[in-house]
């Protein structure tokens, strides 16, 4: 049977479940270059009523709790658990290999994280480290996780709009939850990794810029990247990180901001041309990045001249 979001449409299985309407905002995380996260936003009020079966999967729902959310039930193959815990920015976990209900009567507002098991392996494999069998948990008892909750709730801007979420940073977030969750809740131990503790060798780097560089939209994949230089994306995006002091999108961004600021020393190039050339979604995405690295917008930094930063 297919995973509980591993269709290929906008509408997942859990919107579906959860009876949410036809616009139920959904992102796909593409976890190193085998496995697919997906993140989907619930929300209803009060008296929402029981959710249906979801079918049977070898993956976890991870559910982030925006609000508090006490009175409901759930039941784990046929059998009532009464929640324990469910306050605003607390964790809950469900095995989509035991028949998940819930049956909601508060108000309710969360984050579903799908994760295959297949994430955990690929993690574990690329730590060269054993296998994960089950994530340790409680089923009625939810966690206070502040890590999770703050690589989730990074994800935001991204299901408000995804148009403006390049897949470097959607990679990035996706790697670092599974990381995060295999360590946390897996017990991973990775093994000695020889020669992976240093930054990239000087054609490493060079060719990783050039390709974001020739693809200022971010719809270049870690897994390409890393491909390119020939380390698992782990070992890439760590030692990347080591060899500029910063992660390949925050990299990207940066030059981003750099090539618009030569642009805009032409007058003849409007705002949404320079947006456009350096792969911003639209002007507003690209007023809004533009703003936060300089402290001006794109046209108040022109007005100014290059002297304002």
């Amino acid at each position: 049977m297919s995973g509980l979001l591993s269709d290929s449409t906008d509408r997942t299985r859990a919107a579906d479940a959860f009876h949410m309407p036809g616009d139920a905002r959904s992102l796909k995380l593409r976890q190193l270059s085998k496995s697919t996260l997906t993140v989907t936003e619930l929300e209803g009020g009060p008296n929402h009523g029981r959710t249906d079966s979801f079918p049977y999967d070898d993956a976890y729902a991870i559910v982030l709790q925006h609000v508090a959310c006490p009175d409901h039930d759930i039941f784990l193959e046929g059998r009532h658990h009464r929640p324990k815990n469910w306050v605003a920015g607390v964790t809950s976990f469900f095995d989509l290999r035991r028949d998940p209900v819930v049956d909601l009567r508060d108000p309710f507002h969360s984050y579903l994280l799908y994760l295959p098991r297949k994430a955990l392996h690929d993690v574990a494999d690329e730590a060269g480290a054993p296998r994960i069998d089950d994530l340790r948990y409680q089923p009625d008892v939810s966690v206070v996780d502040p890590v999770l909750r703050h690589l989730l709730g990074s994800l935001k801007p991204a299901l408000e709009n995804p148009a403006q979420a390049p897949a470097l940073f959607v990679d990035a977030v996706g790697l670092a939850i599974s990381v995060h969750l295999a360590h946390t809740y897996g017990g991973l131990r990775a093994a000695a990794q020889p020669g992976t503790r240093g930054g990239l060798a000087p054609w490493q780097e060079r060719r990783a810029k050039e390709m974001m560089s020739a693809n200022l939209d971010g719809e270049v994949p870690l897994a390409r990247l890393a491909a390119e230089c020939g380390l698992s994306v782990r070992h890439f995006s760590r030692a990347f990180r080591q060899s500029t002091g910063v992660p390949p999108h925050r990299w990207l961004l940066k030059r981003r901001v750099e090539l618009a600021k030569n642009l805009l020393l032409s007058p003849a190039a409007s705002l949404a041309e320079v947006g456009r050339a350096c792969g911003f979604a639209d002007q507003s995405h690209f007023t809004r990045v533009f703003s936060a690295s300089t402290g001006a917008s794109p046209g108040a930094w022109r007005r100014r001249g290059p002297g304002s930063s």
